[in-house]
């Protein structure tokens, strides 16, 4: 993909906007855009560099209908299409293929099927050889990193499953009495600090009456 300007800018954003509408399989949206690339063909640059665009920014579920177009407009008008593409089609279908789930995966795979030995009664590939082998070699690159990667990850069985449930619900269980236990402690400790006071308070109380008692009031002079 490239990032230069736009050659014709018109047509670009004509079939950027096109390409908005094509939201799922649809043959005869499909159909006619292929055949308006087949007339706008002086412009297969810019007319590519849509569907490129399109591809790169649009949410996974749009795009294998524009991976669709893009295989029509190979097949069906080829020629400055399908020689512009030799030289990018590898990074734009790891790119997409990187993007999407495994289904669209398999869709891909088998559309790049088609791509070789499919002409010229089973005589040649739509793309070069080298072109379709760079893509495949990547593919099965991706595929066994993302098998190691899966080996690295533990699998879950449903008793290892059950056994974490167990023991998350005893470790709550264990927590509430923990929590009962520091509240009833809380409470005793309150209730021994209002005990205390009160004792204190009364004993000082008693202790002012015993004074007063003691005190003798003086005789009066006579």
């Amino acid at each position: 993909m490239s990032d230069a300007p736009v050659k014709n800018r018109p047509i670009y954003r004509e079939f950027r906007n096109d390409l908005g509408k094509l939201t799922f399989n649809s043959k005869p949206i499909i159909n006619s855009l292929s055949k308006k690339a087949e007339v706008n063909v002086d412009d297969a640059e810019s007319v590519l560099r849509a569907i490129e665009d399109h591809l790169r920014f649009t949410v996974p579920k749009y795009k294998l209908p524009a991976f669709y177009l893009l295989d029509s407009i190979a097949k069906n008008v080829g020629g400055m299409y399908v020689s512009l593409l030799h030289g990018r089609l590898t990074k734009l279908f790891i790119d997409m293929w990187r993007s999407v789930d495994d289904m669209v995966k398999s869709k891909m795979e088998r559309t790049m099927g088609t791509w070789r030995n499919g002409f010229d009664g089973g005589k040649r590939n739509l793309f070069p050889e080298f072109v379709l082998r760079k893509i495949e070699e990547d593919i099965n690159r991706l595929k066994a990193r993302a098998k190691e990667t899966a080996k690295m990850v533990p699998e879950s069985t449903s008793d290892d499953l059950l056994d974490n449930l167990t023991g998350m619900q005893s470790y709550a269980k264990k927590r509430a009495l923990e929590e009962k236990h520091q509240s009833a402690q809380r409470e005793v400790v309150a209730r021994a600090d209002s005990y205390n006071g009160s004792a204190h308070h009364q004993r000082q109380h008693e202790q002012g009456n015993g004074h007063h008692k003691r005190q003798r009031t003086p005789d009066k002079i006579k």
